[in-house]
């Protein structure tokens, strides 16, 4: 038998719920800001580079190459965007 699931019988179903109590981590890695926001966005970016410098070995060559062609993808992409814009091609 499972628990019994409880109600919140103190707020109607059309009330806004409370804001989330921003001083406990209630996010993935332990982030506190909201993911959607440029604080969030700068959480996650330090917090995937720190999963890649506890990679060692052929994980961290296998990370670093993947890396390297996002940058690159992301790269061509914007010069043949600027290419497309200008009439170049």
């Amino acid at each position: 038998m499972g628990h019994p699931v409880r109600m919140d019988t103190e707020r109607r179903w059309d009330e806004e719920p409370e804001e989330p109590n921003r001083e406990q981590p209630d996010f993935a890695w332990g982030r506190t800001a909201n993911p959607n926001s440029a604080d969030g966005e700068l959480q996650n970016l330090a917090a995937f580079g720190t999963g890649l410098s506890h990679l060692s070995g052929g994980r961290r060559r296998a990370a670093a190459i993947v890396v390297w062609l996002i940058l690159i993808g992301f790269a061509v992409a914007v010069i043949l965007g600027i290419f497309g814009i200008v009439g170049l091609l």
